[in-house]
C-alpha cells in the first residue's frame, strides 16, 4: 500500500474508534485540546479531522461524551483563506483551560495522548528508520507531563518542544495502547517489507561494489603485466611469479579467484593476491 494511503487508514481509524467511557472521553478530549493552538478561552486547529472527533459529524464525537459538556459551552466558527488551509476554533468561557490541565495518570495516559496525537501528532518515514512526534508548544503541559510520559517511551526534546519516538516497537505499542490497532498490525507489515528492502539494496550494494573493486585490480595488474613484459623484467621473476603475470595477460577480465583456479597447481584468492603484491614491491623496488 501506498505510504499516503496508509497515512490516511491510520487517520480513519484513530477517528472513527470507539470511547471506552466518559472517563476516558474526557482524557481524550484533554489531549485533543491541549494539543491545540489555545489560549485562556479558544482552541485553534487547521486538522479538520482533530475537529470531527472533537464535536462530528462522526460516528464517536468526544464532547457529548465528556463532563465538561455539563459546564461548558463551545462555540465553534470556521475560518478560510485562499490558499490557506482552513481553520476551527473553539470559543469557551475561561476555566475550561485549568480544567484539561489537571495531570493525567496511567491507565488515562494512553487516551490523552491519544487525543494529543490526533491534534499535534504525527508519523514520518525518513530514508531511514521511523519517526513518531508529539508537538507541545505549551510550556507549561511539556514540563508537567514529561515525567508521566517518559514512561511510556517518549523522549523529550526542549529544542523542538516535541516529545519523539524512533524505535520501531515503541512506535507499534504507541499506535497499539491508542487504539489503533489494526495500524500497529499494518506498520509491523510495512516495517519487515521495509527491512528486507533495504537487506536486499545492502547486499546488491555490496555485490556492485565488488565486482567494481575486482574489475579495477584486474585493469591495475594488466598494465603492470604489459609493463613487466614490455621492459624485459618477466625474465628477473621466480617460475611462480612469471605464471601469475602470463596468466593475466591471457585473461585480463578474470578475478582473483577465477585466477587461482587456472594456475596449475590451482591457489586460492588470497595466494594470487600475495604473489600480485610480491611482483608489485620487486618491481617498484
Amino acid at each position: 500500500m501506498d505510504k499516503d494511503l496508509w497515512l490516511a487508514k491510520i487517520w480513519d481509524e484513530w477517528l472513527s474508534s470507539p470511547v471506552k467511557s466518559h472517563t476516558y472521553a474526557d482524557a481524550e478530549t484533554s489531549g485533543l485540546l491541549l494539543g491545540m493552538r489555545h489560549n485562556h478561552s479558544t482552541f485553534t486547529t487547521n486538522r479538520l479531522r482533530a475537529a470531527r472527533r472533537l464535536t462530528g459529524p462522526g460516528k464517536f464525537p468526544l464532547w457529548p461524551l465528556t463532563s465538561y459538556s455539563q459546564k461548558f459551552t463551545l462555540n465553534i466558527s470556521m475560518t478560510t483563506r485562499p490558499g490557506r488551509k482552513a481553520s476551527v476554533k473553539f470559543s469557551v468561557i475561561p476555566g475550561l483551560l485549568t480544567a484539561l490541565r489537571s495531570p493525567q495518570k496511567s491507565p488515562l495516559i494512553w487516551p490523552w495522548l491519544k487525543g494529543l496525537w490526533g491534534s499535534a501528532g504525527g508519523l514520518y518515514f525518513p530514508k531511514s528508520g521511523y519517526y513518531l512526534t508529539l508537538i507541545v508548544s505549551d510550556p507549561e503541559i511539556s514540563r508537567t507531563t514529561r515525567g508521566v510520559l517518559a514512561k511510556t517511551g517518549l523522549a523529550w526534546s526542549e529544542h523542538r518542544n516535541e516529545f519523539t519516538l524512533r524505535n520501531h516497537d515503541d512506535i507499534m505499542t504507541f499506535l497499539y495502547n491508542i487504539g489503533i490497532e489494526s495500524g500497529a498490525l499494518d506498520f509491523e507489515g510495512r516495517t519487515l517489507i521495509r527491512s528486507a528492502r533495504n537487506k536486499a539494496n545492502l547486499e546488491r550494494n555490496y555485490d556492485a561494489a565488488n565486482i567494481a573493486r575486482s574489475v579495477r585490480a584486474a585493469g591495475e595488474q594488466s598494465r603492470l603485466a604489459e609493463k613487466i613484459v614490455s621492459s624485459g623484467m618477466i625474465e628477473a621473476l621466480p617460475e611462480n611469479l612469471r605464471e601469475v603475470v602470463s596468466m593475466r595477460l591471457e585473461y585480463p577480465d578474470a578475478s582473483l579467484e577465477e585466477l587461482g583456479g587456472k594456475l596449475n597447481p590451482p591457489v586460492s584468492k588470497s595466494t594470487v593476491n600475495y604473489r600480485w603484491n610480491k611482483i608489485r614491491r620487486l618491481i617498484e623496488g
